[in-house]
């Protein structure tokens, strides 16, 4: 086993790259500031564990091509980190292995151009657009099998609640300035905009539909049958 990646043991943050890769927390690699004087000079941050921790819960993934085989024992001999270090972070594989899936997925938008529903949904929709190379694209492709394992499922879950929370925030911001109808199910417009993003720019299917202007066609056609385009403006 490689050497141990040393951290700082009174910082047991998860740092899990959440909003650097998914649909916003910053990226772990970002650029930094200026680095605070720390107990331990010239360790790696905690931070820098984590993603060594996700980056080889990614590498086997797409090794095995299902996460079944992923074992906390082989993350640490991957990783280069005890297993203590990874149960400071999460608490079981599944918890680690959603953290690992979700920090590959686009960020969130830091701001949105509120000027009308649709051009939120457009620069939402767009933000959502990544380029995964083939490991990221492996994973991507296991990660509707693992949710047939209730715990992983629970883990993913609370992530993806967040980013559903946003969009569903968008609509409700819209609605209460009335661009869209009073009655409007928030959960399911959440999922009438974004699964076929993701169906068709992160799962890669129905390719032939993906052209430079896929994202304001699939946001046209909702708002006209969510009554929140020229429909809606007529009758008010």
């Amino acid at each position: 086993m490689p050497p141990e990646l040393s951290e700082t043991p009174t910082v047991p943050d998860r740092a899990a790259r959440d909003g650097a890769h998914g649909l916003g927390a910053a990226p772990d690699n970002a650029p930094d500031g200026p680095a605070a004087p720390a107990p331990n000079k010239g360790r790696p941050r905690s931070e820098a564990v984590s993603q060594a921790i996700l980056e080889a819960v990614l590498d086997l993934i797409a090794e095995h091509e299902n996460t079944t085989d992923v074992s906390i024992e082989a993350v640490a001999e991957r990783s280069g980190v005890s297993k203590a270090s990874i149960y400071r972070r999460w608490s079981s594989k599944e918890e680690m292995i959603a953290a690992a899936m979700e920090c590959i997925k686009a960020p969130l938008p830091a701001e949105m151009p509120r000027t009308s529903l649709r051009d939120d949904l457009v620069h939402l929709g767009h933000s959502m657009i990544r380029t995964h190379g083939e490991r990221d694209t492996k994973v991507l492709r296991c990660m509707m099998l693992a949710m047939k394992d209730p715990e992983y499922k629970v883990h993913h879950d609370r992530l993806v609640e967040r980013r559903r929370k946003f969009v569903r925030d968008t609509f409700a911001y819209w609605a209460e300035r009335g661009q869209v109808r009073p009655d409007l199910d928030l959960h399911l417009a959440v999922a009438m905009i974004v699964s076929p993003m993701l169906t068709i720019y992160v799962y890669g299917q129905y390719a032939e539909l993906q052209s430079p202007d896929t994202v304001e066609r699939i946001v046209d056609s909702l708002l006209r049958g969510i009554g929140a385009g020229p429909a809606l403006e007529a009758t008010v």
